[in-house]
């Protein structure tokens, strides 16, 4: 997976990194993946920076500026930083007023900004001095980061840039042990990665240096973090390697569709009592032990009902007031409920008992390997429910009319499958479904 589609960096976006453990690299690794990209810093780089783009313009004047359009056509990627700093051998930061007519370019351009806005001399962890991180108040995507080779170091380490901060931080006296909880700790922290977060702007945190026996590690930091409302994402990756990102873990959310009329079955199917609990509370609980949060009901027909069958479980319960429009109509009831804090969200079907935990972790695990912006089941050659929906399609989600549901999404993006048994095939419309049903208590 590329580490741009990984952190969600579309044209026209301006993205700091902050932190430690590889900022360079995953500029330069963005870079390389998008053309065209513009780069800056409001700190310094070192001289070796400089070949972190094709052409490099330092403090430039207005001229220089006018042409960097024209740069980014002929080679693709501009760095733009201030004068040399003397004695010191580092590029500064451009003035304001440059940084400013860049995130223009940007816009105009479809260039995404890269912003390298933190120092670290070489580090993989730091806490920000009262100076740092310089993020601009324009950035709409901030990236901290660190590196998981200081995992099992002391604070005060090679490994630790500013650790008195750190310990500061932590609590901790600085001879401290960092595990997997005090890592996530310092980037959760408004002292540490998420200080100098512009409000508005997306966070999405990434670990470099993810190596195979560090991947259980990075997956505890990674649910720990997703407890921070703020961060919206982890990314697990090794920066080196020739594929850089092993996971992105996300919040996946569940919307259960329990609104429909069940005309055909002559009941509310929803109700329909199977090993001693209704079908849509088996929806609910494969939904809750697959991990997705928040857990969303949708209603419509019998709705007071429905409700009570539910009491005491920890979901969110709305009512869809045109469910008789169709099916759609609950999609975007649902959808509305998570899309802002969501990076995917798995609807599911409130008549099919078979739909288990183990599928939709199976489904949330694919996502977290591929990003894809579906990925669906696959039973006996037939596409089967239920379905992942990654963020980028939750636009056509919206505009999605009559009974169909999210099926028509399928010929407009890329799905990835997951082959299963085809007992998740049955569902209950009928009185004949209902009666295979029984016969299987």
């Amino acid at each position: 997976m590329l580490l741009s589609r990984a952190l969600r960096i579309h044209p026209g976006q301006i993205v700091a990194f902050t932190g430690a453990g590889g900022k360079t690299g995953a500029i330069r690794r963005i870079a390389a993946e998008l053309r065209p990209t513009l780069i800056t810093t409001t700190t310094h780089l070192g001289l070796e920076q400089a070949g972190l783009a094709l052409h490099h313009l330092v403090d430039p004047g207005p001229a220089d500026l006018q042409r960097i359009p024209e740069y980014l056509e002929q080679q693709g990627t501009v760095l733009v930083t201030g004068p040399l700093l003397e004695g010191e051998g580092k590029w500064t930061s451009p003035g304001d007023q440059v940084l400013e007519f860049l995130v223009e370019i940007a816009s105009k351009e479809g260039a995404p900004l890269l912003i390298e806005a933190d120092g670290a001399r070489g580090r993989s962890l730091k806490a920000p001095a009262e100076h740092e991180p310089v993020v601009p108040s324009f950035a709409d995507l901030v990236v901290p980061m660190a590196g998981l080779d200081a995992l099992e170091k002391p604070i005060h380490s090679d490994w630790v840039h500013r650790p008195d901060r750190v310990a500061l931080i932590l609590a901790a006296d600085d001879s401290a042990i960092l595990g997997t909880r005090e890592i996530a700790q310092l980037l959760a922290s408004p002292e540490g990665g998420l200080k100098g977060v512009p409000r508005g702007a997306q966070v999405r945190v990434l670990l470099n240096k993810v190596e195979p026996q560090r991947l259980d590690a990075g997956r505890e930091i990674a649910g720990l973090l997703l407890d921070t409302p703020p961060i919206q994402a982890v990314v697990l990756a090794s920066l080196a390697g020739e594929d850089p990102v092993h996971e992105v873990h996300g919040r996946v959310a569940a919307v259960v569709l329990a609104a429909g009329g069940s005309a055909r079955l002559g009941e509310p199917k929803q109700l329909v009592e199977w090993r001693g609990r209704p079908l849509v509370w088996h929806a609910v609980r494969a939904a809750r032990e697959g991990g997705l949060t928040p857990v969303v009901v949708v209603l419509g027909e019998a709705a007071d009902r429905v409700r009570g069958s539910l009491v005491g479980e920890p979901v969110n319960i709305v009512e869809n007031p045109a469910w008789r429009a169709g099916q759609s109509s609950s999609v975007h009831v649902g959808l509305k409920q998570v899309e802002s804090s969501a990076e995917a969200v798995i609807f599911l079907l409130a008549d099919q008992p078979f739909v288990g935990a183990d599928l939709v972790q199976a489904l949330v695990e694919r996502h977290r390997q591929t990003s894809s912006p579906l990925v669906a089941p696959r039973a006996g050659g037939r596409r089967a429910n239920p379905v992942l929906f990654d963020q980028v399609t939750f636009a056509e989600l919206r505009g999605l009319e009559g009974d169909r549901g999210g099926r028509s999404l399928f010929e407009q993006f890329d799905c990835e499958w997951i082959e299963w048994g085809d007992s998740i095939l049955l569902d209950v419309d009928t009185p004949s479904d209902l009666a295979k049903l029984r016969s299987l208590e």
